[in-house]
């Protein structure tokens, strides 16, 4: 597997990384914190959704001096102050430093397993074309689920897609042609 990223700067970098990465916050219940740091909204959208951590709709972990700033500021009605901006700034940084600490959590996920395997495994569209499939995107599913080593759901896709396609070959002749042809 090649070397993942270290922080999630590095993640941002690529657009199919961030939304396996986004797929690992989902299931880690942290994707208002990941959400929160790519927001360009104005402080009262902010304050409301991310920042309240009593009525917020999805609060995110700050610390206390950085929430009663913001308390201070939002209790006033004074979403036009310039403290906002370093208020915010602020937040996303305590923010990113938490998502940071998890980058590993990542790396060894299966969201970030089958990113890689995407990313690595030949191009389906040509591997359907040697193949006579019609069906690029199914045969994808199975050269990825061959490239994370989950032989069971890769042979269920290939049977589903062995009927729908009338194809006669089995699973294991089918693998080990994709495997000639680097492929898989």
């Amino acid at each position: 597997m090649p070397k993942g990223p270290g922080i999630v700067g590095d993640i941002l970098k690529d657009k199919k990384m961030t939304a396996a990465y986004m797929e690992y916050c989902k299931r880690r219940y942290c994707l208002n914190e990941f959400m929160f740091t790519q927001n360009k909204g104005n402080p009262e959208s902010l304050w409301s959704r991310y920042l309240d951590q009593k009525k917020g709709k999805e609060p995110v972990n700050i610390t206390s001096k950085t929430y009663k700033a913001a308390q201070t500021l939002a209790d006033k009605g004074d979403f036009k102050s310039s403290d906002w901006k370093k208020i915010i700034a602020t937040g996303k940084d305590e923010v990113v430093k938490m998502l940071n600490k998890d980058v590993a959590g990542f790396t060894g996920s299966d969201e970030y397993k089958k990113y890689v395997a995407e990313t690595g495994i030949g191009d389906p569209k040509k591997a359907a074309k040697l193949l006579g499939i019609t069906d690029a995107k199914k045969l994808k599913g199975v050269m990825v689920n061959i490239a994370v080593d989950d032989k069971k759901t890769a042979e269920k896709l290939w049977k589903d897609l062995m009927k729908k396609e009338k194809i006669i070959e089995d699973f294991k002749t089918i693998m080990a042609n994709l495997k000639k042809a680097g492929m898989a």
